[in-house]
C-alpha cells in the first residue's frame, strides 16, 4: 500500500511568466486524450464547454485579479497549472502564445482590442501535484465551485490512484468518502459509472447513430446504474462494480441509445430521469427489452415487463378510462366529426372480439 505523506513545506508564492506555464495533463474537467492531447483540441473544448469568452473579456478589460493565484507544480523549467487552467487559456490567448480557434470571432475581437495582456501572474507553487489534490476536493466537491458529476468522478479516480493504491473493497470506498465528506455508496457508484463511461469512450461510444458524447449526462448514467437491474443488465456485478470484468458492450450500447439518443421529438426513449424506474423493470424482461429495441416505446415495454397478462389488464383499464372520457364529451357535442360513428363501430367490434378471446382463454383454463 502506498504511504500517504504530508509535506511540511507550504506552497511558495511567486509571480511566474505565462509562457512558463503549461496546462494540467490530468485535468479532471476533460477526458485524458483531451487534457493531454493537442493544444488546439484542448482550447476548442475550453471555448465550447468552459465559457472561456467570459474569462478572456474580464482579464482583457480589468487585468488579472491578484487574489486568485494559479496553483502550480514545477516540472523542469516549466510549471503545470493544477488549478486555473481556464484562466491560463485566457492569458495565453491574450499574449498570443496560442491561436484563437478558427471561427471564434468574438474571442478574436476581445484579444485584438484588449486593454490588459498580463505576461506574469501570481502563483502558489506546490512541491508536487498530490499536495493539491485534497485542496481541489474541498474546493470543487464540498466547496463553492462545484464540478460536474463527471469531473467529480474523474477526481475520485485520480485520488484513488494517487493515495490509495493497494486499498480495496469497502475500505477503499470508506476512505475516499471521508476525503470528500460523502457516503461510501455514492463513491462506489460514481467510480463504477466512470469505469462504464470510459469503456464506452474508448470504444468511440460504439458509433451509436445520433449520440453526441458532449450531451451524455453522466449524472443520469450514474443514477441509472444505481438500479441493480440496470447495472446487472450491462454485466456489472452489482451497482458498485468498479472493474466490470463481464461488462457487455452490446447491452451498454443499448443503454446509451435508450438514455441519450434524441429522436424526432428531441427527447430520448428514456425521456426524463424519473423514468429510470421503468427502465429498471424493463431490463428484467426479455420480451420487454425486445419491444423497447424494436419500437422504442418505453411505456409499452414497461407494461409488458410485468408479463403479458398484466400488460393486457393495464391496457384494458386504460381503454376503459379513455372510453369513459369520450362518453363524457357527448352531452357537449352538437354534431360529431365525420367518421366518428365508424370508429365507434370498429371499437365495438374489436371489444367484442377481445371479450370472446378472454372468455375462450378462461374456458381453456377451467378445462385444464
Amino acid at each position: 500500500m502506498k504511504t500517504i505523506k504530508s509535506s511540511s513545506n507550504p506552497p511558495k508564492s511567486e509571480r511566474i511568466l505565462v509562457s512558463a506555464l503549461d496546462f494540467d495533463p490530468e485535468n479532471p474537467r476533460f477526458p485524458p486524450d483531451i487534457a493531454s492531447g493537442p493544444i488546439e483540441t484542448l482550447i476548442e473544448r475550453f471555448v465550447r464547454d468552459e465559457r472561456l469568452l467570459e474569462v478572456v473579456t474580464s482579464i482583457a478589460d480589468q487585468g488579472y485579479f491578484e487574489g486568485e493565484p494559479l496553483l502550480v507544480t514545477k516540472h523542469g523549467s516549466k510549471y503545470h497549472v493544477i488549478e486555473g487552467n481556464r484562466r491560463l487559456a485566457a492569458l495565453k490567448l491574450l499574449n498570443r502564445q496560442i491561436d484563437v480557434p478558427e471561427g471564434r470571432t468574438s474571442i478574436e475581437d476581445v484579444v485584438e482590442n484588449s486593454d490588459h495582456r498580463p505576461n506574469k501572474v501570481p502563483c502558489l507553487v506546490f512541491d508536487d501535484s498530490t499536495e493539491v489534490l485534497r485542496y481541489l476536493g474541498f474546493r470543487h466537491i464540498t466547496g463553492i465551485k462545484s464540478w460536474s458529476s463527471l469531473q467529480k468522478a474523474r477526481y475520485l479516480k485520480r485520488l484513488k490512484d494517487t493515495f490509495y493504491q493497494g486499498v480495496e473493497g469497502r475500505n477503499l470506498l470508506i476512505r475516499l468518502a471521508r476525503e470528500i465528506g460523502s457516503r461510501s455508496d455514492y463513491v462506489g457508484q460514481m467510480l463504477s459509472a466512470l469505469n462504464v463511461y470510459e469503456r464506452a469512450e474508448k470504444s468511440g461510444f460504439y458509433d451509436v447513430k445520433g449520440l453526441n458524447p458532449d450531451e451524455i449526462d453522466f449524472s443520469v448514467l450514474a443514477t441509472g446504474l444505481s438500479y441493480s437491474n440496470i447495472a446487472e443488465y450491462i454485466g456489472l456485478d452489482g451497482r458498485q462494480d468498479m472493474v466490470g470484468e463481464d461488462l457487455s458492450d452490446k447491452h451498454l450500447k443499448n443503454l446509451l441509445t435508450w438514455m441519450f439518443v434524441a429522436r424526432e421529438n428531441q427527447r430520448s426513449i428514456l425521456g426524463e430521469s424519473r423514468n429510470l424506474k421503468k427502465l429498471a423493470a424493463i431490463v428484467e424482461s426479455h420480451d420487454a427489452i425486445n419491444i423497447l429495441i424494436k419500437e422504442g416505446n418505453l411505456d409499452a415495454a414497461f407494461q409488458l415487463s410485468k408479463g403479458p397478462a398484466q400488460a393486457l389488464n393495464l391496457a384494458l383499464k386504460s381503454i376503459e378510462k379513455r372510453l369513459k372520457d369520450a362518453w363524457g364529451w357527448m352531452p357537449l357535442i352538437d354534431k360529431p366529426e365525420p367518421g366518428d360513428d365508424e370508429r365507434a363501430d370498429n371499437i365495438r367490434k374489436l371489444a367484442a372480439d377481445l371479450r370472446n378471446a378472454i372468455r375462450d382463454k378462461n374456458s381453456e383454463e377451467e378445462d385444464d
